[in-house]
C-alpha cells in the first residue's frame, strides 16, 4: 500500500524501534489477554517502527485481547493513501506534552488511548562524539506496556480498513536520560497505577494525566554493537541484543 524509507535510525529523535520475544502463553498469564501470536510480526530482537510493523497492542476500555496494530498513526480524517504514506512516518512518536492539542491526536486522548507491548528498545548514547546503541528492558526481561494512542483509517481507494498507532513520549528520566542524551526522551512506561488509568475509558484524559509519571528507576541497560544502527534487513535476530564491550566508554551512573 505504502512505499519504504530508509532512515538511518541512529539520527531520529525518539522511540522509533522495539522488541518483543516473549511467548504468547507468558504473556497471556501475565495479562490475561489473548495474544495470538500468528497475527503480530515476532520474534521481534528489533524492528524500527520505520518498517511499521504489525505489533500487539491492547485498546483502551477493551483489554481481553491484544490485537495487530500497524506503528504509525494515519488519522482518521486522511483522504489519500499518498496522504497517509506521508504522514505516518512522522507520527511514530506522539509528544505527551502536547497529544491534546496536535491535530493527529487531539482527537484520540480520551477514546483511543492504548497500551503497546514491547520486552525492550534500543536508544543511542553520545560519548566523545560517537553514538553508541544500548538496549533498555526490565532486569527480569518481562514485557512492560507502552502508552500509545491508535486510530482507524480507511482507504478509499481499495476499500481497506487499517488500524495504527503512535507510542506517547516524555522527558527522559534515570538511565534513559542517561543514554538517550541528546533529545532527552524516553517512552512513556506504564506502571501498574498509570496503565490502569491510561486504560480505563471511564477515566478522561484530563484526569489520568497527573498519573502518567514514567515508570524508569527498575530499568536496566547494556550497550549492544553498532551494526543494530543501521538500515536495512538482517537485524531481527537473537545476537542483535547481545552485550557489547566498547573499549573507553564509561558506565552508565547508577540510579541514587
Amino acid at each position: 500500500m505504502f512505499g519504504v524509507q530508509a532512515v538511518f535510525l541512529y539520527n531520529y529523535p525518539m522511540c522509533f524501534n522495539a522488541a518483543l520475544v516473549q511467548s504468547a502463553k507468558i504473556i497471556e498469564e501475565l495479562y490475561g489477554a489473548e495474544f495470538p501470536v500468528e497475527s503480530f510480526d515476532v520474534p521481534a530482537y528489533f524492528l524500527s517502527a520505520f518498517e511499521h510493523p504489525r505489533w500487539p497492542i491492547i485498546k483502551q476500555g477493551n483489554l481481553k485481547s491484544f490485537v495487530p496494530t500497524i506503528w504509525g498513526l494515519i488519522p482518521s480524517w486522511m483522504k489519500s493513501a499518498d496522504a497517509a504514506g506521508s504522514i505516518r512516518d512522522k507520527t511514530i512518536n506522539a509528544r505527551f506534552e502536547s497529544i491534546d492539542l496536535k491535530p493527529s491526536f487531539r482527537g484520540l486522548v480520551n477514546t483511543r488511548r492504548c497500551g503497546v507491548l514491547v520486552d525492550g528498545f534500543v536508544e543511542w548514547r553520545l560519548f566523545d562524539g560517537e553514538k553508541y546503541p544500548y538496549r533498555i528492558a526490565m532486569p527480569d526481561k518481562r514485557p512492560f506496556m507502552l502508552a500509545g494512542l491508535w486510530d482507524g483509517w480507511n482507504d478509499q481507494g481499495t476499500d481497506t480498513a487499517v488500524e495504527t498507532f503512535s507510542v506517547v513520549t516524555v522527558d527522559a528520566k534515570g538511565l534513559p536520560a542517561q543514554i538517550h542524551n541528546t533529545k532527552m526522551r524516553m517512552p512513556l512506561i506504564l506502571g501498574k497505577t498509570s496503565g490502569d488509568a491510561w486504560l480505563d475509558s471511564n477515566v478522561p484524559f484530563a484526569e489520568c494525566a497527573d498519573l502518567m509519571v514514567p515508570l524508569y528507576r527498575i530499568l536496566e541497560a547494556w550497550p549492544v554493537g553498532k551494526e543494530i544502527s543501521m538500515p536495512g534487513g538482517g537485524r531481527n535476530r537473537p545476537d542483535i541484543q547481545l552485550p557489547c564491550d566498547y573499549p573507553g566508554l564509561p558506565p552508565l551512573e547508577a540510579l541514587k
